[in-house]
């Protein structure tokens, strides 16, 4: 009998370390397949910032050669009326400005806070505003709620206070309200 009753704690013990080493399976392989889903979800926004570089990089190439070449300006007439072809010019690298800085808060080079700050700076110049204000239909095209309409009516506050405070002799580097994150 006593060996009756030793076998049976054998079993039970091989039965508790079955149970065990089955718990410790699946949840050993529930861990894998969440750090394979991360894994993916992470490759799968490099390959999306990776794509997003590269459109921007084409784009930059693309204003380059037409305000290298100005018999190319007329293919990126968007504005309302005549430019002259030095105002062109000017518009489209401060557009190619007006794109890096959303670019680097896109990529989460800037927050938003950051990116505020940059376009402050860059809004400050004249050229710019005027740039701003003639894109200003480019704009009411986009969808009300996409991040690029939102970010366009952020600059458009930022331009009033910069206007405001250029108007009341105040200064530029605190003009408007910095978003919150």
């Amino acid at each position: 009998m006593v060996t009756r009753k030793v076998g049976r704690r054998n079993r039970s013990a091989v039965s508790v370390k079955h149970v065990i080493a089955a718990t410790l399976v699946r949840v050993t392989a529930f861990r894998i397949h969440v750090s394979l889903r991360r894994l993916e979800a992470l490759v799968q926004e490099k390959q999306r910032r990776d794509t997003l570089t590269e459109y921007r990089r084409d784009h930059h190439r693309l204003i380059g050669r037409a305000t290298e070449d100005p018999s190319l300006l007329p293919g990126l007439d968007a504005y309302e009326g005549d430019l002259h072809p030095n105002t062109h010019r000017r518009h489209l690298f401060a557009n190619t400005l007006y794109q890096h800085a959303y670019q680097g808060y896109q990529l989460g080079v800037l927050s938003l806070a950051d990116l505020h700050g940059h376009l402050r700076y860059i809004f400050q110049s004249r050229a710019m505003r005027e740039y701003w204000e003639a894109t200003r239909h480019h704009r009411a095209s986009l969808v009300a709620d996409s991040e690029e309409a939102e970010l366009g009516r952020m600059v458009d506050a930022l331009v009033a206070a910069l206007d405001h405070a250029e108007a009341n002799g105040d200064d530029w580097w605190v003009a408007g309200d910095t978003p919150e994150n």
